[in-house]
């Protein structure tokens, strides 16, 4: 057995701590991990998390205590899991606009993505350009022609300034010659209100069975999908690409992430787990298919190589949007 009689005290420590980190990963987690999520509780992302927690605790005995950190275009998220002690013991489920846009849209942003460690990307969304019927406009190329000549009445309803339906909506006027004007709303809900009730004349909501069934009902129209395939729930609505203009490239994404600095052979067990989760058929259809996602399994340098190609795309989106906040 060697003796660590003579070495320095810094050495001992280091090789103490290479000697714990298998062991470590070997008996976590043994006590309930915090999740930071960045949107409230009750939405469609706060559901997939808690479905996630469940389906780590059938396989650890362990459970997610879900903590809901909205605020900030999902900046205050940010830094909490920034702040977090890099143990294992804080999960952060973050979104595209917080690590992909936010450091090309804020000036002064207390996080950079070095911040957090890549453990699995989990459900990219697409959104639907939805309508009032009393727009006169059946296509969007009809749209275009109308918000030109009624810019008054083309307001769109965004979930916040800086949010992706935001930086959207102003590429979509710089690409399509639309003149829409922007109407910022504090989430989901308070815009579908004002949607209904004529305030707004455009929304560019995730495909929600709540949306899926307005437009299929004819409660509403919708003209295309804000990505470049068309969605299994709504076939009939054309992609970006179809509609002349170039593809947008930026997805909307909800990743799991961990403090930067967080044992590797943790990250890697995370990202099994988390994989195995949400591959089940039964997982992705009541979580994620449902509330107009698509499933994505990745491991930890698959959804880190991404993310770097994400980051081009998200910058490109926030440059042409001309949009920049303090």
């Amino acid at each position: 057995m060697p003796s660590f009689r003579f070495l320095p005290g810094a050495l001992i420590a280091a090789l103490t701590l290479v000697s714990a980190a298998p062991l470590a990963a070997q008996t976590y987690p043994d006590h309930p991990i915090r999740l930071i999520v960045p949107f409230p509780a009750g939405g469609p992302t706060d559901a997939l998390a808690r479905a996630l927690g469940e389906g780590f605790r059938q396989r650890t005995g362990q459970l997610f205590v879900v903590d809901s950190r909205p605020g900030a275009n999902t900046a205050i998220a940010g830094q909490d899991c920034k702040a977090a002690a890099p143990d294992g013991y804080t999960l952060c489920m973050l979104a595209s606009t917080t690590l992909s846009v936010n450091p090309h849209l804020y000036r002064d942003l207390h996080y950079t993505p070095a911040d957090f460690a890549p453990i699995a990307n989990i459900a990219s969304a697409v959104a639907v350009f939805m309508v009032r019927n009393d727009v006169p406009a059946r296509t969007f190329a009809e749209f275009v022609d109308w918000s030109k000549k009624n810019p008054a009445k083309a307001n769109y309803g965004s979930f916040g300034v800086g949010g992706e339906t935001h930086l959207m909506a102003e590429w979509l006027n710089k690409k399509s010659g639309a003149d829409m004007t922007h109407v910022p709303f504090t989430g989901f809900a308070p815009a579908l209100v004002a949607f209904d009730g004529g305030e707004i004349q455009v929304m560019m909501p995730v495909a929600i069975p709540m949306i899926i069934d307005r437009i299929r009902n004819g409660q509403a129209k919708g003209l295309f999908v804000v990505g470049d395939k068309r969605l299994d729930v709504l076939p009939e609505l054309p992609t970006i690409p179809e509609l002349g203009l170039p593809p947008i490239g930026f997805t909307v994404w909800f990743g799991m992430f961990a403090p930067a600095g967080t044992p590797k052979d943790i990250i890697e067990k995370v990202s099994a787990i988390l994989r195995d989760i949400v591959a089940d058929k039964a997982f992705q259809a009541r979580y994620i298919t449902a509330s107009g996602m698509v499933a994505v399994t990745s491991t930890p340098d698959a959804f880190a190589a991404f993310l770097k190609t994400d980051d081009a795309q998200a910058k490109a989106l926030v440059e042409t949007s001309g949009v920049t906040l303090n």
